[in-house]
């Protein structure tokens, strides 16, 4: 119930920012992370993601590497239409590393669950986690899907 009231406020936000227009066009750092948090809901990736759980679970990755092309977009979305500068390049960032989680998810059966595993850890390093460190402070909370 909450994550849907926060979608609503999140929709009137971004409503009335286009309402009274941004100067430059481009979101704020507010609105860009709003943004995001109604596309999720709109494209109900949380649901989606719940529902496969169970295959992921199993080691069936290719379904859930889906969901993370999904959210990618919306991340693509939001680095075209924010003003940050600093967001942009949180948000590039997390976008490459989710296009390399989603490669290696979608080759995920059960029969190498274990080598998908590895190599998504391989993924997490201190020079990622650097990159994308921005994202976590501009948009606390805001929901991820790799």
């Amino acid at each position: 119930m909450l994550k849907k009231v926060a979608a609503s406020a999140a929709v009137l936000t971004l409503a009335a920012t286009v309402i009274t227009g941004c100067s430059s066009g481009k979101l704020n750092t507010e609105d860009t992370c709003s943004f995001i948090s109604v596309q999720v809901v709109e494209k109900d990736l949380l649901q989606k993601a719940d529902d496969v759980s169970e295959q992921l679970v199993a080691g069936e990755t290719k379904d859930y590497a889906k969901i993370i092309d999904e959210f990618n977009a919306i991340l693509g979305d939001a680095a075209s239409q924010t003003k940050d500068k600093k967001l942009v390049e949180a948000l590039t960032a997390e976008s490459e590393q989710n296009q390399e989680v989603s490669k290696l998810m979608a080759q995920g059966t059960s029969e190498n669950a274990a080598e998908i595993s590895m190599k998504l850890s391989a993924l997490e390093t201190d020079e990622a986690s650097e990159a994308t460190a921005y994202l976590d402070e501009a948009c606390p909370g805001m929901d991820s899907f790799s």
